[in-house]
């Protein structure tokens, strides 16, 4: 599928599609103002077979991230103490020895939820908040926290690299929406 977008699009799905000020303006959560306690608890009755599926990517050097945005880097992984460290005698707290260790990482770089101050549109974020706001201590507006109690519902998962013969999507790749109501249909999914 080759699917070709360019900036005047782009900006055209963006005012078509914007969101921005349909819940007030100090609104810091998007779409998930949709989500309804009564939809959390029909979401629920959903579960058949108690099937857990890890959607995860793994925690470690061979992720997903090559540079290509911020001088983002795959997870870095250091003991601090190890079993060698607790039985050669370099710990003894009390006859208590431990393991530890640290990840350094970039939060791109592992599996995650998105916030919505992760993100510009010219000069604004989200809902016309100022980016001014997002700064070296972090997310003062539209932090992911806004989402705590919205975060349950029904997901939808389509397999596209199923649904196109192929073990997995190339970098860069497009998915239609025609492609998704397809996907949906022969994969069963309402």
């Amino acid at each position: 599928m080759d699917i070709k977008v360019n900036l005047e699009a782009i900006k055209k799905a963006s005012e078509d599609l914007s969101n921005w000020g349909r819940w007030g303006k100090d609104d810091q959560i998007g779409t998930l103002n949709l989500v309804r306690p009564d939809d959390i608890i029909e979401a629920s009755k959903l579960i058949k077979k108690g099937k857990v599926f890890s959607l995860g990517i793994p925690l470690d050097r061979d992720g997903p991230q090559n540079g290509l945005f911020g001088g983002r880097f795959n997870p870095i992984h250091q003991m601090l103490a190890t079993g060698t460290d607790a039985v050669c005698g370099r710990q003894d707290w009390n006859k208590i020895r431990y393991a530890d260790d640290t990840i350094n990482l970039c939060v791109q770089g592992a599996t995650h939820w998105d916030a919505l101050g992760h993100i510009f549109y010219e000069d604004r974020a989200y809902n016309g908040h100022d980016p001014k706001n997002i700064d070296v201590t972090g997310l003062n507006v539209l932090g992911i926290e806004n989402s705590k109690d919205k975060m349950n519902g029904r997901g939808v998962l389509l397999d596209i690299a199923r649904f196109r013969g192929v073990d997995w999507l190339q970098d860069g790749e497009g998915i239609s929406n025609d492609e998704l109501d397809a996907c949906a249909k022969k994969q069963g999914v309402e």
